[in-house]
């Protein structure tokens, strides 16, 4: 069972990191908008950290371990939303991160879920790929997008678990997240410059919509480590993955994409799943 104030924080969260995607994916350069915003959200994080410090000693390796992951993941979903439909690939990127969630979570953490708890995440994910698969059947379903996504989801899963653990070795929670976003920021840059394009021009180019799309993105991404702090990581990773059923609005209403009785179908599972875990 999951207290009333993480639950709503998480699903706001879930609310906001559907949003921010659906954003980035209604661009023409959905790639673009994804790193700028993730560039943007770290130079908004280095005020906070003037305040509060970086995280202690104890938290870095588990910080370094989840930016590194995170930007592999960031820049496998930038692959991802151009090969395929987002209806298709935001479902598969986020399904894979509870199923994974759960058994890391009890390995690292001790922490096994209630009956309600593991009916609730199965319940969920199950929803995740049943969306993925109605996506499959009528939008662009290039197979190497498919794998791009899936390689999103592993180190989705990945990252949160290092989130996790960073988090709850960290005394002052904002600090971390801080930490966080300005290391997701600077590794993109680096990838970027790597790759030969100057991400200062990038940030230039793309300022308005990157610092819009950053603010819901860090609302969101801190919201969700205050809940991790508080919530069994399985669960958590759950019920923040319910932003595929905001994301199917989004897509119905804004991005005018189809919906069926399968969606719905999908949504009621998913809302039974939330029901298990709030209340079991």
């Amino acid at each position: 069972m999951i207290g009333t104030f993480p639950f709503l924080a998480i699903m706001a969260s879930a609310l906001l990191h559907a949003t921010w995607n659906a954003l980035a994916r209604s661009h023409k350069n959905p790639g673009d908008i994804m790193v700028t915003a993730v560039m943007a959200s770290g130079l908004m994080s280095i005020p906070l950290l003037l305040v509060t410090g970086l995280p202690p000693r104890a938290a870095l390796p588990w910080l370094v371990g989840g930016v590194v992951i995170n930007s592999i993941g960031i820049r496998a979903a930038m692959i991802a939303y151009t090969r395929t439909s987002y209806g298709l690939a935001y479902p598969i990127m986020r399904a894979g991160i509870p199923l994974l969630a759960l058994p890391t979570a009890i390995l690292l953490f001790n922490e096994w879920p209630t009956a309600g708890g593991a009916v609730g995440v199965l319940l969920i994910s199950c929803a995740l790929i049943l969306l993925a698969l109605i996506a499959s059947r009528s939008g662009k379903a290039e197979l190497s997008g498919v794998g791009y996504a899936l390689l999103a989801a592993l180190c989705g899963a990945g990252y949160v678990t290092s989130d996790a653990m960073g988090v709850r070795l960290s005394p002052v929670i904002w600090s971390y997240a801080g930490a966080v976003s300005l290391g997701n920021g600077l590794v993109l840059a680096l990838m970027m410059r790597l790759e030969g394009r100057n991400p200062a021009k990038l940030l230039a180019a793309n300022y308005a919509r990157a610092f819009f799309v950053a603010s819901l993105s860090t609302s969101s991404f801190f919201l969700y480590v205050w809940a991790l702090n508080v919530t069994p990581v399985a669960l958590a990773a759950a019920l923040r993955e319910t932003s595929v059923l905001f994301a199917t609005a989004i897509a119905a209403f804004v991005l005018k994409e189809k919906i069926t009785a399968l969606h719905w179908c999908a949504a009621l599972m998913a809302l039974a799943g939330i029901a298990a875990m709030k209340m079991f």
